[in-house]
């Protein structure tokens, strides 16, 4: 007996949940705009790597086909895998004490991923440079951007298009200074969505999505986890705070890096409405996905304007 449920997250791709003889499972089908073989092999290796690493929480391990294969590629294309299904509720980031273990489990899997070394010659590491804005997506390179901008398929506000415009350029202008730091692979999106915590222990008990993990400025993980944290509550650094105090026990970084990380950080919300454009090419409908992105960005933009000295002091101190 089986059954197929609807999953509750992820607009990448095609994913449900599968019943079989009782065991749980997360079937996926890939979008090939995003993701192709080699790309996924490499997500196969390191799972298994991390699978390895005794971590105090799992990561989805893939599920064997009856030939032995980890994914199989569908008539039109595509790419498609099972994978174990992990138990665990969504953390709660109101709670100190589940914001505590989501810097312990940030800390923990950037210190893995940064040991991470290849078992097989044929697994090619992929490269995904967040603030390389016109290669995120296939769809959206420089001139389909531009075009986006210059005759938007949705009502946008002049002044915010302005400011968005303004991102790309200092974008191209800061990458020499970017790629100067140090690389490692990095996630690109560990937020509560792709973490499980145990209800009762409150301890991490999954991280999910190795979807967009890649070789790219190891500061892109933190920075995108402080957005996180402070998209639930930005009018004190209380919970950063909290989230740097266990972060720090696997992880430390150079001065360049923190000097780096309030600009990465509006820079974050510029890679993801890229990406929404590359997916609006691909005939999704993006239109509240890039509203909510775009406000996000204006938000972070004015929130440093008043407390990127106070970020930069508390990092300085804690990493």
């Amino acid at each position: 007996m089986h059954s197929i449920e609807a999953v509750p997250f992820g607009m990448t791709n095609d994913s449900r949940i599968v019943i079989m003889n009782q065991e749980k499972y997360i079937a996926r089908i890939y979008n090939r705009h995003t993701k192709n073989e080699e790309r996924l092999r490499f997500e196969i290796e390191l799972t298994a790597y991390l699978e390895r690493c005794s971590l105090p929480f799992d990561v989805p391990a893939f599920v064997s086909s009856m030939d032995d294969t980890k994914y199989v590629v569908l008539s039109n294309g595509s790419s498609g895998s099972l994978t174990r299904f992990i138990e665990g509720d969504v953390p709660d980031l109101s709670s100190i004490s589940d914001v505590r273990s989501y810097g312990r489990t940030v800390g923990e899997i950037s210190y893995a991923l940064q040991q991470f070394e290849f078992d097989s010659v044929d697994v090619v590491c992929p490269t995904i440079e967040f603030h390389n804005f016109y290669n995120l997506h296939s769809l959206a390179d420089r001139t389909s951007i531009h075009n986006f901008l210059t005759c938007p398929p949705f009502k946008m506000d002049a002044e915010q298009i302005a400011v968005l415009q303004g991102y790309y350029e200092l974008g191209l202008n800061y990458a020499p200074e970017l790629n100067a730091l140090p690389k490692q692979i990095v996630h690109h999106d560990i937020l509560v969505f792709n973490l499980l915590i145990d209800p009762k222990s409150r301890q991490m008990s999954g991280v999910l999505d190795f979807d967009f993990a890649a070789k790219d400025i190891r500061i892109w993980e933190l920075s995108i986890c402080l957005n996180h944290l402070l998209q639930c509550e930005d009018q004190t650094l209380t919970k950063v705070e909290l989230f740097l105090d266990e972060y720090r026990q696997s992880m430390r970084l150079t001065r360049a890096e923190i000097e780096w990380i309030p600009c990465i950080m509006q820079l974050y919300y510029v890679s993801l409405l890229s990406i929404y454009i590359g997916q609006h090419l691909a005939e999704r409908n993006i239109a509240s996905y890039f509203h909510l992105m775009l406000k996000q960005l204006l938000i972070r933009r004015e929130w440093m304007e008043r407390n990127q000295d106070k970020l930069i002091e508390l990092l300085y101190s804690k990493c």
